[in-house]
């Protein structure tokens, strides 16, 4: 409530004990088509994440941010490799994952910790 202009996102995940906001989501499918549609997306999630920081350093949130992607488009290499070098970003605050990954790499302690 307290982030001042526009941050779409397409999930939040709450903490139970006190409704705060723990994660916030951002869900792609990509389709085989790759190329500068590829290169806009990956480059807009980092720039999300800049963001995020950057309200993160005004509050005293414990934000986590989730890129789930999907779809036979990971399967070019940029796309996968600017994936994988978005995972793990803010000192592991930043997740990665597929459908098939969603359970085993966003865990209760992940989101508490």
């Amino acid at each position: 409530p307290s982030y001042k202009g526009t941050f779409p996102c397409d999930f939040v995940i709450r903490r139970v004990s006190n409704k705060e906001v723990a994660a916030i989501g951002f869900a792609r499918y990509d389709s085989t088509r790759g190329g500068a549609q590829s290169d806009d997306r990956t480059g807009g999630n980092a720039n999300k994440v800049d963001k995020a920081k950057a309200f993160d350093n005004l509050t005293s949130t414990k934000l986590k941010m989730i890129f789930l992607s999907d779809g036979p488009g990971l399967i070019h290499n940029d796309t996968w490799d600017e994936s994988c070098q978005l995972d793990g970003q803010w000192d592991g605050r930043v997740r990665v994952i597929t459908l098939k990954l969603a359970a085993k790499r966003i865990t209760p302690e992940w989101l508490e910790g």
